[in-house]
Order: structure tokens, then C-alpha cells, then sequence
């Protein structure tokens, strides 16, 4: 049975009934509960449970049925990851995978779920993710933890995103805990991965954004980093007593004021125009005039943002998704950013123009594309575990 080296809570305290999830089970919990709605950053904590069934006197998949159990359901393919006390209290029953605690956890380490179920809190997700994800997935998962969406349970590469949600832990959160948790096996590649990471994503393509920008290149990225993702703007009005307003570009270099906006096909929303003209039913439906305004409203909105992120002296190039599909329009789109921060701030990108050039690092950088964007082949997804 694996044997997680974490820590109990301090007053050696457990509940007598139901089960903590654990590791990529908590993981499909959260991503499930975040994409329903709920905010887990009011959820209450918990102490790690000593299991106990609460259908019948002994365990069996009864405990399990769907009217009953609402979590992932245990399979050969994807057991049950439970977190227990000690090995002693350890579910004893197929397809359920144990990891025991021998010390006490930090603060707020598990979150009560309901009467049956608690969880690993995000915190002490991302500190167990990092003995099993790849690294950039690790990575990706600071992102999304501190970032205002979730990937989808079941298939989180390719899956419907949910977006406009609210982050679980932050940054300083999730090093603060790592912090408290010395000596934990996964600590040191835990705190490696947030060097590399944001706050503030609100979409899955600004963390891959993001991600390989900071990455140095013997991680298979530009090594352009840090960056900041989402920062407010205020934006000069014309007239005085014109309300103030703010922008929020997607990415920011550090280097020079030049970043990034990430223009995906919401943002010229063609198929919302067809879908309308095409309708069967024009009195249930959108028509054709009202969706050819909003996608207009918004191809506006968007080049207003960028005129205005100008006239405060900052550059915004747009990347559209298939920059992300393609290693060479990436490195096209990177190219321009650089002759940017150079020509109009007078910024020393020498490295990372040697970086952008290198043909072994243009592999790295594609291969790593090629395996964190949706439609990523089966191996790819399964070693990235995301």
C-alpha cells in the first residue's frame, strides 16, 4: 500500500465514518464540484477520516452504487484514491488504491465534502500531483487552481472548459503550504513548478500561454518569463468626469511592456453568425441580425482594449488558437513580441533570441505543444495525467 508522507492534523483528532479522497480521486472531485458551481474556497475543513462504510456493516461496492455514492466510481482502470489515518485503518476492498498518513498535515489540508465524504484540499492536491503528474502538467495544474477555470474531469485535455469561475488558492497559498509541509516527498518539484506559474488564468490556452513563456529552454520553453497574467490597466478618459475604465491584458512580459491578448474563436465568433442563419426554429433561436451585432460588438471591444493598452504605452499583440496549434506561428507570433520589446523599448533579447533559434529547443517546444493542446494523442494525455 502506498504510503504517503504527510503529515495527521496536530490534535490527532479523525471522523469515525465515510472516506477522504485522495490524489487524482480529489483531483476529479474538485474539477467536478468547480465546474457545478461550487466555491471550495468556503468549503469547511475537515480532518482525514478513518473509514467506514455507510450503507452496510462491512465494505462492498453496495457503498458505491450510484444512488448513493455521487464521486468517482472505483474501477480496475481508475481506483479509488483514499486518504486513511494510518495503514492500520487502511479500505480494505478492491479498486480502492490507500495512502496513510504518518504526521500531522498543515491547516486546512482536507475539506468536508458532505456526511460520507471529505477531500484533499487543492493545496494538498497539488503537493500530491507532483509524485504523479509530468511536470508541465504539474505545472498547467498551478494554473488552474489559481486561475479562474477548470478542465473537465473526465477527459481534462480535450473536455469542455468551464470558465468565468472563481480560483481555489493562489500562488502565495499553495507556497505558504508547501512551506509547512517540509520534508514531503514531491515538495521540492511542487515549489519548482509554481516558479513557473501565475495567478489570474481565466482560460486553459492562457496557461499553456503562460507555461511555455516562462519555461526556460531545458524545460522545452522560451525562458521569457516571469510573466503576469490579467493585470489591471487603468485606461486615461478623454474627459474628466468620464467614468474611469480598465483593461486586463491575457499576458505581460517582464522584460518590456509588450505582451500578449489571446484572441480565441469566441472573440470572432463566425459560427454564431451561421448557427443563426441557418436555424430552423428563428423564434427559439438567435437571429441572424442580433448575432452578426454581438460578434461585431466584440471584434470592436477587442480592438478598442488594444487601442487603448497603446495609448498607456503598452504593445498587445494578438495570438489567435492557431498560433497554439503550430510551433511556427508560435515562434513567428514570439519573434514579433521580441523585435517589439527591442525596437520601441531599446530591451536587451539577445538570450531569448538565441533561445527562439535554437533548432534542439524549437523540438522541445513543439513537442510539448503537440502534447498539452487538445486532441493530443491518448499517450500523451495519459502521461500528462491533466
Amino acid at each position: 500500500m502506498p504510503v504517503l508522507s504527510c503529515f495527521l492534523f496536530s490534535n490527532g483528532y479523525h471522523v469515525n465514518m465515510g472516506i477522504t479522497l485522495s490524489h487524482t480521486s480529489a483531483l476529479h472531485a474538485m474539477r467536478v464540484l468547480r465546474s457545478d458551481g461550487r466555491d471550495l474556497g468556503h468549503t469547511d475543513p475537515a480532518p482525514v477520516a478513518t473509514p467506514a462504510p455507510w450503507v452496510g456493516k462491512r465494505w462492498s461496492m453496495h457503498e458505491f452504487a450510484p444512488d448513493v455514492w455521487k464521486w468517482q466510481q472505483p474501477t480496475a482502470k481508475c481506483p479509488l484514491e483514499v486518504l486513511v489515518p494510518s495503514s492500520r485503518e487502511r479500505l480494505r476492498m478492491k479498486n480502492v488504491r490507500n495512502h496513510s498518513c504518518s504526521r500531522s498535515l498543515p491547516p486546512n489540508a482536507v475539506l468536508w465534502l458532505d456526511n460520507d465524504t471529505s477531500m484533499a484540499s487543492p493545496q494538498l492536491i497539488f503537493l500530491q500531483m507532483a509524485e504523479v503528474m509530468d511536470f508541465h502538467a504539474l505545472v498547467l495544474l498551478a494554473y488552474e487552481l489559481c486561475g479562474c477555470f477548470s478542465r473537465n474531469a473526465d477527459n481534462p485535455l480535450s473536455g469542455p472548459v468551464v470558465d468565468n469561475i472563481d480560483a481555489v488558492t493562489s500562488i502565495v497559498e499553495l507556497s505558504e503550504f508547501l512551506n509547512a509541509a517540509r520534508g514531503i516527498p514531491g515538495v521540492q518539484t511542487a515549489r519548482m513548478a509554481l516558479e513557473f506559474a501565475a495567478d489570474h488564468a481565466v482560460s486553459a490556452p492562457e496557461s499553456i500561454l503562460g507555461m511555455i513563456y516562462s519555461l526556460p529552454q531545458s524545460l522545452s520553453g522560451y525562458g521569457m518569463g516571469p510573466v503576469t497574467l490579467n493585470q489591471r490597466v487603468r485606461i486615461t478618459s478623454m474627459e474628466d468626469d468620464e467614468p474611469s475604465k480598465s483593461r486586463y491584458p491575457d499576458l505581460m512580459f517582464s522584460f518590456a511592456p509588450v505582451g500578449i491578448n489571446y484572441d480565441g474563436s469566441e472573440h470572432l465568433n463566425l459560427d454564431r453568425i451561421s448557427r443563426a442563419a441557418h436555424s430552423s426554429n428563428p423564434d427559439e433561436d438567435e437571429s441572424e441580425s442580433a448575432a452578426t451585432k454581438a460578434v461585431r460588438d466584440k471584434y470592436v471591444d477587442d480592438l478598442r482594449r488594444n487601442r487603448e493598452l497603446l495609448a498607456e504605452g503598452k504593445i498587445v499583440l494578438p495570438a489567435v488558437k492557431e498560433d497554439l496549434e503550430d510551433g511556427d506561428h508560435l515562434d513567428k507570433l514570439t519573434f514579433q513580441i521580441l523585435r517589439c520589446a527591442k525596437l520601441c523599448f531599446g530591451a536587451d533579447v539577445q538570450t531569448y533570441e538565441r533561445t527562439l533559434f535554437d533548432t534542439f529547443a524549437k523540438r522541445g517546444r513543439d513537442e510539448l505543444l503537440g502534447s498539452v493542446m487538445p486532441g493530443a494523442s491518448a499517450i500523451a494525455a495519459k502521461a500528462l495525467l491533466l
